[in-house]
């Protein structure tokens, strides 16, 4: 090599090493990985298995305990002796209140077999008093539980508009000789339990809960558990085994499933190709409940640190010898004769500019030496005042600019996280499916959150539908519409559901009272919202609106027809309490179509001058798409205020509804 440059023997030097260095990592590699990985994924999926299903059951099992208790206590069995006791109804509710802080979702229901009387209480309301009709399909369960249980059930049920999992806790009472007597017991909200252990978040492991025969009832994917819990039909509900390609794959999970299910075994723990893709699958059976947990590990993502540590060492001490072979040759052959201009450089660095370094060759290295002296005097003239000044603010803009980049993204990241709560209370377009022939939503705010809101809601045959503005916009405006909405729900559950007026008037004192607008020391802002409020009774077609700022439209084939809401708003502080809102009734025929709209529409500026689009041109939308689909419809507004907008930012918020029965 005397005769190759400097450059071409330290290309050489480093190229040998680094493929010593790498054949002794593959060789290490091809003789472990395959091992730990496999030990790994086995030991991961059987811990994950347990640990759900006891995380699940520690749950259940203390509130069947204390449900137990209560089937037991003497003061409700006095009680259920002699139901038309006031003093022993009065001292069984006050024994029910302590049972009812007890229960973790802080409610309770008790049912006498005498009188079919059935008390139910939660942690937001009062015991209610209801009775329970043989006939009456909802009260089905108590039937077939005094019929089939002597100690105690738990049902499961998965309610797909609210998307919560409850397991109902039904405890049959007996009395002193053993007859029944009644049915106690509460229930448990185990959602947050099934999206934690469903939506882990740890690399490569996956959690499925399926019944005994497969059907899938918590998944990753929450489509497929809302599409099993709406479907009816057992053959057509989505099942584990229908993911699963291979048959023999399928066989062998369905075994699995079977033992565990039998309790012949704990945990079976065994190798599954599931997706395409080579897993360590766990299954274990959770009796209370009927569900068999299915962890599935994917080999080819989850590892361990320390199964990895000869890997480690063998990486490192390639590197190692990479490192020393290239120092000792760097060293050799350049290191020495440059070490004293490699310092006086860091010192140039550092700062100090008035440094010398004592010519010792009359070589390339000897002219270097004597160029460095002269930069480091030109260098230290020119910048002796101006190169700290210019240090010292760039250190300052750069951490100031770091901050502002921080600050920026935990605002970004926040208001998307309350994006996700904001639709979180938006009615599912499968509930509008059910509810109207067709139907749209035409839904924008102007912000990440925005103040506008629509609801929907059926109940006792009724449809409840209503588009409100809130307060602002942005994110105060997103916190009216949770407070909102949780006002109209509260009034819709306590009060009424076939008066809008009504509503709208709960509405006006409740809201006020909520913001304590009216109190003394109250809130300094004024908020409120307007709002268009339908109950839509499908059998006899008839619609009964009542509105404050928002107007209804109703759409026949020959004419378009605006029932205005009352000028009264709702909530605000000037707001009469004791207004009383005006109820519209409208048949809706055959060809009647119907809309609500906020203020943002007509306001949002465009054109050529920036105007807002008004009235007048919304109606003549209406009447140009008249004769369209509704979901055309929607596109179509939609893709009108855009174009109207252009370039320009978005003023407010938009919400619009079409629907026809």
């Amino acid at each position: 090599m005397g005769n190759f440059t400097l450059r071409t023997k330290f290309v050489v030097v480093i190229s040998t090493v680094f493929i010593v260095a790498t054949i002794l990592l593959l060789l290490t590699l091809s003789g472990v990985t395959a091992r730990i990985i496999n030990d790994f994924a086995v030991r991961v999926a059987s811990k994950q298995t347990v640990n759900d299903r006891n995380k699940i059951l520690a749950v259940i099992d203390r509130e069947v305990v204390l449900a137990q208790k209560m089937a037991d206590d003497t003061v409700l069995k006095k009680w259920f002796a002699s139901s038309d006791d006031p003093a022993l109804r009065n001292s069984a509710l006050e024994q029910l209140e302590s049972y009812r802080r007890l229960f973790r979702d802080k409610s309770y229901f008790v049912s006498m077999d005498s009188t079919l009387h059935y008390y139910v209480a939660n942690k937001t309301e009062k015991p209610t008093m209801a009775l329970l009709k043989p006939e009456n399909p909802a009260d089905k369960w108590y039937f077939e539980t005094m019929n089939t249980v002597d100690t105690f059930a738990l049902n499961l049920d998965y309610n797909a508009a609210i998307r919560q999992t409850k397991v109902w806790i039904n405890v049959v009472m007996h009395d002193g000789q053993g007859k029944k007597i009644g049915i106690c017991g509460s229930g448990i909200d185990i959602s947050s339990f099934l999206h934690e252990i469903v939506h882990s978040g740890e690399k490569g492991v996956s959690t499925i809960l399926i019944d005994r025969h497969g059907v899938i009832q918590a998944h990753e994917n929450q489509s497929v558990v809302e599409k099993n819990a709406l479907e009816r039909l057992e053959s057509k509900k989505t099942t584990i085994y229908s993911l699963i390609k291979e048959a023999s794959a399928v066989e062998e999970l369905q075994r699995a499933v079977q033992t565990v299910s039998a309790e012949k075994q704990d945990v079976i723990t065994f190798p599954l190709n599931y997706g395409g893709k080579q897993t360590i699958a766990s299954v274990s059976f959770m009796r209370d409940i009927g569900w068999i947990n299915v962890v599935l590990v994917d080999v080819s993502h989850v590892l361990q640190f320390n199964n990895f540590l000869p890997i480690i060492l063998v990486s490192v001490l390639a590197l190692l010898v990479v490192i020393v072979v290239i120092g000792f040759q760097m060293n050799r052959m350049v290191l020495v004769p440059l070490n004293l201009l490699t310092t006086a450089s860091q010192r140039m660095v550092e700062g100090d500019y008035l440094i010398t370094v004592p010519v010792q060759h009359d070589d390339e290295i000897g002219a270097l030496t004597r160029s460095f002296n002269v930069m480091a005097t030109t260098v230290h003239n020119h910048t002796a005042n101006l190169e700290e000044n210019v240090r010292l603010r760039t250190i300052e803009l750069t951490s100031a600019n770091a901050q502002l980049e921080i600050s920026q993204q935990l605002i970004t990241e926040s208001l998307l996280y309350a994006r996700v709560i904001q639709s979180s209370i938006l009615p599912a377009a499968d509930l509008f499916e059910r509810a109207f022939a067709q139907w749209f939503v035409f839904y924008k705010p102007c912000d990440i959150v925005g103040g506008d809101l629509y609801w929907l809601r059926e109940t006792d045959g009724r449809i409840l539908l209503a588009v409100i503005d809130c307060t602002g916009h942005g994110v105060p405006g997103a916190f009216m519409t949770m407070t909102v909405n949780s006002v109209l729900n509260h009034i819709v559950d306590t009060v009424s559901i076939d008066d809008p007026s009504r509503i709208l008037a709960e509405m006006n004192c409740l809201l006020q009272k909520t913001l304590h607008l009216r109190q003394e020391g109250g809130s300094m802002v004024d908020a409120g919202l307007d709002i268009a409020l339908c109950s839509i009774d499908p059998v006899q077609r008839t619609l009964i609106f009542s509105g404050a700022g928002i107007s209804l439209y109703v759409r026949s084939e020959d004419s378009i027809d605006e029932i205005k809401g009352d000028r009264q708003r709702v909530g605000y502080r000037a707001s009469d309490t004791n207004f009383c809102y005006t109820n519209h009734t409208v048949t809706i025929g055959t060809g009647i179509t119907c809309y609500a709209v906020t203020d943002g529409f007509f306001d949002e500026g465009g054109g050529e001058k920036g105007y807002g689009f008004g009235n007048d041109r919304f109606n003549e939308l209406l009447k140009l798409h008249a004769h369209l689909p509704l979901q055309k419809q929607g596109e179509l507004f939609e893709q009108a205020i855009s174009t109207w907008r252009g370039t320009r930012k978005q003023r407010d918020d938009i919400t619009m509804i079409g629907f026809s029965l």
